[in-house]
């Protein structure tokens, strides 16, 4: 049993020309190619399509450069959508644009001083962990553990402090439940000892990041090791090619909001 149900619907936006124009920090790979990522983007679209999901994508938008990562400004549950104010100054407003596809959701709004992105939010089997970061604070935590109590009273919530990556997500995700990926570089002030942990090795640390959509599980390209150990554990293993943002601090999870 898993916290969520079964995705029917996922949501995206279009990149912009200017996503090289983004924050990340990993400049050292280079400016992604814009044509590349367009072509990447639309292969990730009609693999969820072929999950049996209603695409939504939004047009691109200049005024969001990381417009694209739509996970980070919502976490979506059930029926509600909750509305996430990002430490990140210039992505703050990102959720805004997005509500007009969500109004069938029941939004909710954070206090002024909440900070979240939805990259540091993990749904696992049995719980929920948040990570504490420069993008998401503890009144972060505690606005969304609260909106998802609207939904399911005992639901488990946890905050996770962490550093090494961007986002919680970066470094840790459940390919299912009880196994995790880990990347090399996250510590993380929380004890795991609940679950297998899989430590990947540096040339794959991307690959931590992993996508499950029911009975399929993404997974970066090119990521051997990753693609070996997941395929103990899951059937339907499918690699994606993310190469253009992963240059821009991008995974898998980030790049559409799945509901």
């Amino acid at each position: 049993m898993h916290l969520l149900p079964p995705f029917t619907r996922a949501l995206m936006r279009r990149p912009a020309k200017n996503l090289a124009d983004g924050e990340t920090t990993s400049r050292r790979l280079g400016a992604p190619d814009y044509e590349r990522a367009l072509r990447q983007f639309g292969a990730y679209a009609g693999a969820l399509r072929d999950c049996g999901l209603t695409v939504a994508i939004a047009p691109a938008d200049a005024r969001f450069p990381d417009g694209h990562f739509v996970e980070d400004p919502f976490v979506i549950f059930h029926d509600i959508a909750f509305l996430c104010r990002s430490g990140a100054p210039a992505r703050r407003e990102e959720g805004q644009s997005l509500k007009p596809y969500l109004q069938h959701l029941r939004i909710i709004e954070p206090p002024a001083g909440a900070r979240l992105d939805g990259g540091d939010v993990l749904f696992c089997a049995d719980r929920v962990l948040v990570g504490i970061s420069s993008r998401s604070n503890r009144a972060g935590f505690v606005a969304l553990r609260a909106a998802l109590q609207t939904v399911q009273p005992d639901i488990r919530v946890d905050p996770v402090p962490f550093s090494g990556v961007l986002h919680l997500k970066s470094g840790l995700t459940e390919l299912t439940p009880g196994v995790l990926f880990r990347h090399p570089a996250l510590r993380a002030d929380y004890e795991l000892g609940w679950a297998e942990v899989i430590d990947l090795p540096p040339a794959e640390a991307h690959a931590a990041d992993v996508m499950p959509v029911n009975d399929t599980l993404f997974i970066a390209a090119g990521c051997p090791h990753a693609f070996n150990a997941a395929t103990k554990y899951c059937k339907r293993v499918i690699p994606l090619e993310l190469s253009e943002f992963v240059k821009m601090d991008g995974g898998l999870t980030c790049l559409s909001l799945r509901y």
